[in-house]
């Protein structure tokens, strides 16, 4: 009998701790209701045509704004590259700051959107003259950042080489697109 008890008491203290531990293990929910309203403001860092933005016989470059389908702000830029010549703008846009404080500002590249890298040799990119952010079929190096006071506005240049190559039948024709994100970060005081 006093093995049997001895049994029986071990398997009740296994039973015991088993009910303790599922206690200890149990998930806990806690609902602590927030309300979340959505304002909208005018943006504190605006992107403005810059002085290269010119359409003409010779060069056409173009910057618009439109809403994409997402609902964001997109603003589309088309510039012409020279068939085997480096082509420069110096301020094709320019990146505003209508706030009261400091904001640091890089250009990043967000991917490739449409055609290919087979006749685009490379795209360089500086803001404020720091850079060049490079983009080439290979991907990103370097980068493109500074910081644009209060009240003031930062100009983006771009540089582009499309391959001496390229046959007549491309000239005239969108040749690659891709994503240049401008991520503006307010500094912490």
């Amino acid at each position: 009998m006093d093995g049997e008890k001895r049994r029986l008491s071990g398997a009740a203290a296994l039973l015991i701790l088993l009910a303790i531990a599922s206690f200890a293990t149990a998930a806990i929910t806690i609902t602590n209701i927030t309300e979340w309203t959505v304002r909208a403001k005018k943006p504190p860092i605006v992107k403005v045509k810059g002085t290269d933005a010119i359409n003409t016989d010779y060069i056409y470059t173009s910057v618009t704004s439109q809403v994409a389908s997402d609902g964001s702000n997109r603003t589309y830029i088309t510039i012409t590259g020279f068939r085997g010549d480096p082509t420069k703008y110096y301020e094709i846009i320019k990146i505003c700051n209508y706030d009261s404080v400091s904001y640091n500002v890089e250009l990043q590249y967000g991917g490739k959107i449409s055609g290919d890298w087979t006749y685009v040799k490379w795209i360089k990119f500086w803001i404020a003259g720091q850079g060049p952010l490079e983009i080439d079929s290979g991907g990103s190096t370097g980068s493109a950042a500074t910081t644009i006071p209060a009240g003031q506005c930062a100009s983006v240049s771009v540089e582009v080489l499309v391959d001496g190559s390229l046959p007549d039948t491309k000239l005239g024709q969108d040749l690659l697109t891709i994503e240049i994100d401008v991520v503006s970060t307010k500094p912490t005081p």
